[in-house]
């Protein structure tokens, strides 16, 4: 590890070249180009029938880069663009920055900084991963960030994250705020969708109906009414996605913890091919022992249309009188358990 950068910058002259305009700029495009050329290794690596979730970027040469430019930069602009290109290609690598790494973001990086425009999601994951630490540094990008593209996707993923969380009192004027303010925005529209997707399964409604067949066997079908009588956990998920992944402890403790109830869980599958989902039960960690269909397109199903889907994990529970009784964030974490304890009981 590099010494501590305040020990560093302890040894700067006061007075400095004032660093090129467009330097900072210039490496954050090649963060972007890096990005580029990898999306373009996974689509291949895709198209070849492999699972998205085994692809791993090699960004070592560039993290070996950023580190050696590190050691010597002292300008302050330069350094913000370096330290959020080496976190994001960490990220792209999936090799999850240390603690100390992200102290010294928070330290040297103000929330405000130019550099953040490379990819302000990586605020918004750290925001909603950790809120206690990140919440208010994310805030502050929220609302000051000079750069109208940042503020409108963090104000985008926070309403989205409270709407899943259920917080009116957050969600909706982050809502108004992106009509208001970024009525012409991408994520102004996304929004507006996901607000509308959500009508379609509101607490209290009727839960559309399916017929799907059982993955693995063409003579069973599952449909909202066979499970009349019994609450059903009904999960879209994919082997592809990380947050779904993450759940899967969480699943399997309520599994074991709720099955000798009139309780079941129908997972139903995203993947771009069934033969994904096996390997992945296969593992002794994810064995899934409950029902399984696949949905073909995905997103683009029928049912997911129904059903409101556009973002997963999407897990709903709905009552023996068919009815969606929890949503969300209820069902996600250590609220699953607690959201069936009050349905099923200890």
């Amino acid at each position: 590890m590099p010494l501590p950068l305040i020990c560093l910058m302890a040894v700067v002259p006061v007075l400095q070249a004032p660093a090129p305009v467009n330097e900072a700029q210039a490496v954050l495009d090649a963060a972007r180009a890096k990005y580029k050329s990898v999306m373009e290794a996974r689509e291949v690596f895709v198209k070849g029938g492999k699972n998205r979730k085994d692809f791993k970027a090699d960004c070592s040469r560039e993290l070996v880069e950023l580190d050696a430019r590190l050691v010597k930069e002292t300008r302050p602009d330069v350094r913000q663009a370096l330290l959020v290109s080496r976190f994001f290609l960490l990220i792209l690598a999936r090799d999850f920055p240390t603690d100390a790494f992200l102290a010294q973001i928070r330290q040297e990086v103000p929330p405000t900084s130019p550099a953040w425009s490379l990819n302000p999601a990586m605020l918004s994951d750290r925001g909603e991963e950790d809120p206690k630490t990140w919440g208010p540094y994310v805030a502050v990008a929220r609302a000051k960030h000079p750069d109208p593209a940042v503020r409108s996707l963090l104000l985008f993923e926070f309403f989205w994250e409270r709407l899943e969380a259920k917080d009116d009192a957050a969600w909706k004027p982050a809502y108004a705020t992106l009509q208001t303010e970024f009525p012409t925005s991408r994520q102004a529209k996304q929004a507006k969708d996901i607000y509308e997707a959500g009508l379609k399964t509101p607490i209290g409604g009727l839960a559309p109906a399916f017929s799907l067949p059982a993955l693995g066997d063409a003579t069973t079908t599952f449909t909202l009414a066979g499970f009349k009588g019994r609450y059903l956990l009904l999960d879209f998920w994919a082997t592809w996605c990380g947050p779904c992944r993450a759940e899967m402890p969480n699943m399997h403790s309520a599994w074991t913890k709720f099955q000798g109830k009139p309780f079941d869980i129908l997972s139903l599958s995203f993947d771009s091919r069934v033969e994904h989902i096996a390997p992945y039960r296969a593992q002794a960690a994810t064995p899934m022992p409950w029902k399984h269909a696949f949905i073909e397109g995905g997103f683009k199903n029928p049912l997911s249309e129904a059903y409101g889907v556009k973002g997963i994990p999407k897990p709903l529970l709905i009552g023996p009188d068919g009815k969606i009784v929890a949503s969300g964030n209820q069902l996600r974490g250590e609220n699953l358990e607690k959201t069936l304890e009050t349905f099923l009981g200890r």
